[in-house]
């Protein structure tokens, strides 16, 4: 029997000033199975919550302190029979009594710990938890300060969770507590049950390695294991063998990722004397990381069941800064907007945690891959940690491992990159000595204990001889837009690498996020709270800069307009990005595309496509748009010509490159040219064309005229039995190029019932959003859209309430 401990109380057992609680005086918690001590004092009322106005300043004094937690329980059945406690995210530096004699002193976050004990009949469960600040702070003064970008440098001492020291998105809200803890008396209780497999050559056989651990030393009897299909089939029942079991299924359906094919998952049940004990879900597939010299550099892309796919992702941080306070519905929600959004895959980030088992387990039914950083990031770790990282890495791969959906590992988040800006020699593990983890200790378990999966020294990393900067191999953060070089994100085409698994634009959440958690007398620009929520370096200032950079100032602005820009901003740069790096599938020039970031852990002002409160910002659309499986696209650029009479001089010709995406026998394009006010001077079609499915399929490149210039707007159109399926549009850049007090326009708003209005124009619009007020929170199918004559569009809204449709309202770039 497995029982999860309940029913838990806790107390402060050291001094502050600021604490408003009695010394050694126990309080109770909620009936939480999980806990951290900032979300229990919060549910007693005790302190303010962390997430509004600057209350994150009043409640440090919580992360200065030891605390304690207890939990009083009967034993089950005969207390003399076999028991043991299984112990899962204790946060971080404890020491655990049973009936006052020591069980466990812990100081890894992410170890797993099963001890064998002897209860009572009534029993006393306390865990006191030192502070992590104090201690990582003396374990720095003992062995040296370290380099760290974010947070307080003495974190990289301390296994837990990087975040929690405060980043460029995030409070400084140091916790502890733990994740799990059950008690097990059942002696059939299984430790560990694991499917290995290689598939064949034709990948139509999966030769299975199945291992079975049990927690107690006595093998039961009378065991089996049951397989089923996708569907739910019996494919047979086998009775394992010790230590391994082996056995073959024939044509084996695969798994695949969405839009790429069914994601088949069997099940294998583990049945002892009649009862099935545990499950485990398995997806058949293989995984290629394609790292080959080409004329570019050296490629980085993926091939899964021998198709080559190009990612286009977004980065994963922990969704609460309380992870206790997360449900599988949250996670479910965040895996419908993921699918929603187009995506293809999620990175979990290096300075969060390893996540929740529901997450993994939704990505393997939908689809969604995975990119698994290891808990490393943006710091120089020590050697102090490295035997407790070993326990680390096998704990975490021997609970992760089953999961289909993880398609790589890597080493760490950003630590090469930060040593190679202090001129540390990465090669050398005495001046960088996480080296040994990340280029032996990970890829040694990873080889030992996984089905095949790729793993990577880090993110970004080239290779020994190369920085990590290097965008002709590996993987690259592009942050010369916003931090760095401070391009223009126009320059996307210029900064592209093998596989950019970081990006992004700052914007403001929605005013509905901000109404909720900031002062209504502190909802302007440039509030003293504004600013607060803003982590980012540079803030405020670096995203106006961008801001008017890019579009025409309004004389007058309010909050919700002021919103909308930077919401506009972040759109265009990242729908750009996607859009020109799409282009570079062709010859794998770029494999992948990963925007940082998807959400928030609190809320911010930061690079999320969706804020805390899951609403979607407009890149959300935007991405969405540039990322689906039928598409059209455009580039304009400039080039020099010679002219024809005379051989020394050149003339500036305005030449388009078009591409699309999709599968098609016989499909157009038409190309429309539009005046800086909004007036139709030209088109152009181009018929009886055929499209390859995962191919970037050219449609015209050069395509030179000389009637268009630097202010022409262009709208394509992909037209399928006279019927538009995709559209795109470029316009000048920056924007604010256009004269748009005299884009005047005629919009039309109509609705046609269940969710769905119909959106007409006059002349071309940039960026039309509906919206309501912040007392609304509805889920669009599009929005942020480029609108152009005699083309309506329908925007379907979910869940639609008709009692609403007076209340919608809309804004466009130009209309403020």
């Amino acid at each position: 029997m497995a029982v999860e401990l309940i029913n838990w109380q806790f107390r402060q057992i050291s001094n502050h000033a600021e604490s408003p609680l009695i010394p050694n005086q126990w309080y109770d918690t909620k009936n939480f199975t999980s806990h951290q001590i900032h979300t229990d004092l919060l549910e007693a009322n005790i302190i303010p919550d962390p997430f509004i106005d600057d209350n994150e300043i009043h409640v440090q004094w919580i992360s200065e302190l030891n605390w304690q937690y207890r939990c009083i329980f009967d034993a089950p059945g005969n207390s003399n029979s076999n028991a043991s406690l299984i112990l899962e995210g204790i946060d971080t530096f404890a020491n655990i009594k049973l009936n006052n004699k020591t069980i466990l002193t812990t100081d890894n976050y992410f170890h797993k710990h099963v001890i064998p004990i002897i209860m009572n009949d009534n029993n006393e469960l306390v865990i006191t938890f030192n502070s992590s600040l104090r201690i990582g702070q003396e374990l720095e003064q003992e062995h040296g300060k370290l380099p760290v970008w974010n947070g307080d440098s003495s974190r990289v001492y301390v296994r837990k969770p990087q975040f929690q020291y405060g980043w460029d998105w995030g409070p400084n809200l140091n916790t502890c507590g733990f994740e799990s803890i059950k008690l097990i008396t059942d002696e059939d209780y299984v430790k560990d049950f694991f499917i290995g497999y290689n598939l064949n050559q034709e990948l139509d056989i999966a030769e299975l390695s199945i291992e079975i651990e049990y927690l107690f030393d006595k093998s039961p009897e009378n065991i089996e294991i049951e397989i089923k299909d996708d569907t739910g089939i019996v494919v047979d029942r086998i009775v394992p063998t010790i230590p391994v079991t082996n056995y073959n299924i024939t044509n084996v359906k695969l798994w695949y990722p969405i839009n790429q094919g069914k994601q088949s998952l069997y099940q294998f049940s583990l049945i002892i004397n009649g009862i099935c004990k545990t499950t485990q879900k398995v997806g058949f597939r293989k995984i290629e990381l394609v790292q080959v010299n080409d004329k570019y550099g050296k490629s980085f892309y993926f091939k899964i069941n021998n198709i080559p796919i190009q990612i286009w992702g977004t980065n994963w941080i922990p969704a609460h800064s309380f992870q206790s306070r997360l449900t599988k519905l949250d996670y479910q929600q965040w895996i419908n907007l993921i699918i929603h959004g187009g995506y293809n895959l999620i990175r979990i980030w290096g300075g969060g945690q390893y996540e929740k088992d529901i997450l993994y387990s939704l990505c393997d039914e939908a689809g969604i891959l995975i990119w698994q950083d290891f808990m490393f990031a943006c710091g120089i770790y020590p050697e102090t940690i490295i035997e407790s990282v070993t326990q680390e890495v096998e704990d975490q791969l021997i609970r992760l491992r089953q999961h289909c959906s993880i398609i790589i590992y890597a080493g760490n988040n950003e630590d090469y990159q930060i040593a190679e800006s202090i001129n540390l020699d990465t090669n050398n593990s005495t001046q960088f000595p996480a080296k040994n983890i990340y280029e032996y200790i990970i890829p040694d378990k990873i080889n030992k204990l996984c089905n095949f999966t790729p793993y990577h020294y880090g993110s970004p990393y080239s290779d020994t001889s190369h920085k990590s900067s290097d965008p002709t191999i590996g993987d690259l953060h592009q942050w010369n837009v916003w931090h760095g070089t401070h391009e223009p994100y126009q320059n996307w085409p210029e900064l592209s690498g093998r596989f950019v698994s970081e990006f992004g634009m700052l914007s403001i959440p929605s005013l509905q996020t901000l109404t909720k958690y900031i002062n209504e007398s502190q909802l302007s620009i440039n509030s003293t709270l504004l600013n607060f929520h803003t982590k980012a370096a540079g803030g405020i200032e670096n995203l106006d800069n961008y801001l008017w950079d890019n579009f025409l100032k309004p004389e007058s602005l309010d909050i919700s307009h002021y919103i909308y820009l930077t919401q506009l901003l972040q759109s265009e740069a990242m729908s750009l990005a996607y859009r020109y790096w799409r282009r570079n599938w062709e010859n794998y020039k770029t494999g992948g595309i990963i925007m940082w970031q998807l959400n928030d852990c609190w809320p911010s002002i930061s690079w999320s496509a969706i804020d805390f409160l899951k609403i979607p910002k407009l890149v959300y659309y935007g991405v969405k748009r540039e990322i689906q499986q039928v598409g059209i696209a455009c580039r304009r650029y400039q080039i020099k010509q010679q002219t024809y009479k005379q051989q020394n001089v050149f003339e500036v010709k305005n030449c388009l490159d078009i591409w699309g995406f999709g599968e098609f026998l016989d499909i157009g394009v038409k190309i429309e040219f539009y005046t800086e006010y909004g007036d139709l001077y030209f088109f152009k079609s181009i018929k009886n064309l055929v499209f390859l499915n995962n191919q970037v399929n050219m449609v015209a490149e050069k395509l030179c005229f000389d009637n268009i210039n630097d202010n022409t707007i262009i709208y394509l159109k992909l037209i399928e039995n006279d019927k538009i399926i995709a559209r795109s549009s470029d316009w000048p850049q920056p924007l604010k190029k256009l004269p748009w007090n005299k884009l005047s326009t005629n919009l039309t708003i109509e609705y046609l019932g269940q969710g769905d209005f119909q959106i007409s124009t006059t002349k071309p619009v940039k960026r039309l959003e509906l919206y309501f007020d912040y007392t609304h929170n509805y889920l669009f199918d599009d929005n942020g859209i480029d609108l152009f004559p005699d083309d309506p569009q329908i925007i379907h809204i979910n869940n639609f309430d008709e009692l609403d449709v007076e209340k919608i309202r809309y804004r466009h770039l130009g209309s403020i």
